[in-house]
């Protein structure tokens, strides 16, 4: 690990956001919830990309309440399905017919340790952590790339992976097929795909920004830490015995506040330009993390494999 000298990063640190506007998927909970309130509070439109219209618009109404009058924040809901690569799609499109920029995407949502199951695009539904996030910011690039080309602008891509991406030394992937990627491996694995499949996407995402000319656009991976989220209902359906366990962990996690300063970090901290942290993988809090070599992807094999699958099932699905 390579550490920044200096104290750790904080909230209070997020630089003056008017002007600027976001997408956070699964922004309705958990560490989604707390990048909203706080990109809003520091003056972003931001918009919150969640499945459930009542729990997504319930948060934004807390989120207001907790914030001052005299914000006046502005939060928008879009409704996104992280399984449905035609959902994925048809969100970018309403953003796009709403807003004629997008200085911050975070691709926060995610599930985690669920049991094995086909998503709705025939995908399975961990596996969506990584095509879902795919279809919706590909769908998104011409207008990051737009705004990229604005004065003053600091586009980021942020997306959150996990220390679980280290499952995948158990099982490597295999993405030359859909059936490939289907594969019924153990929870933990499939799990530990889904997350390298995030860090693919931020690194080849970095490649051919730069191939075609664009290289103020900052891609990022983060694994935010051990959070007390709703994440930990996927463990909890596939082994419910693990209930006692789950609570034992609560009492070692951070609070989602905590978990989120990262990703906050990695979305709005001048640093990030200043360090030229390109494809970066950071680490809780805000620090610089080598990747392992299956995630740094040298020969660039795994992220272009990924890449190809995802446009096909794109043609074939969205």
């Amino acid at each position: 690990m390579f550490g920044f000298n200096r104290k750790q990063w904080a909230i209070s640190s997020i630089p003056n956001l008017s002007g600027r506007v976001a997408i956070v998927t699964g922004g309705n909970t958990g560490l989604g919830y707390i990048t909203v309130r706080e990109l809003a509070r520091k003056g972003a439109r931001v918009y919150m990309l969640s499945r459930t219209d009542t729990r997504a618009l319930a948060a934004i109404e807390k989120i207001k309440g907790e914030l001052s009058p005299e914000l006046k924040p502005e939060i928008e809901y879009i409704n996104f399905d992280l399984l449905s690569l035609k959902s994925a799609k048809k969100a970018a499109e309403t953003f796009i017919q709403r807003e004629n920029r997008l200085d911050i995407l975070v691709n926060n949502a995610g599930i985690m340790a669920t049991r094995y199951e086909l998503g709705p695009d025939g995908i399975e539904i961990q596996a969506c952590n990584g095509t879902g996030h795919f279809a919706l910011t590909v769908s998104l690039l011409p207008l990051l790339k737009e705004t990229a080309a604005m004065p003053d602008s600091h586009v980021r891509i942020v997306n959150i992976s996990s220390i679980g991406y280290l499952f995948t030394y158990v099982g490597k992937p295999d993405f030359s097929s859909l059936e490939g990627l289907n594969q019924n491996r153990s929870t933990w694995v499939r799990y530990g795909i889904s997350k390298l499949m995030n860090i693919l996407l931020t690194n080849e995402l970095q490649k051919r920004l730069a191939e075609s000319g664009t290289t103020n656009i900052y891609c990022l991976s983060v694994h935010p830490g051990v959070v007390d989220t709703e994440l930990i209902r996927g463990p909890l359906q596939s082994w419910p015995f693990l209930a006692p366990l789950a609570k034992i962990t609560k009492m070692f996690s951070v609070t989602p506040e905590q978990g989120a300063l990262t990703q906050l970090y990695a979305a709005t901290s001048p640093e990030i330009e200043e360090k030229d942290l390109k494809a970066a993988l950071l680490f809780p809090v805000a620090q610089l993390k080598a990747k392992a070599s299956l995630a740094e992807d040298k020969d660039g094999k795994l992220g272009s494999d990924f890449w190809a699958l995802c446009e096909a099932l794109m043609r074939q699905k969205a």
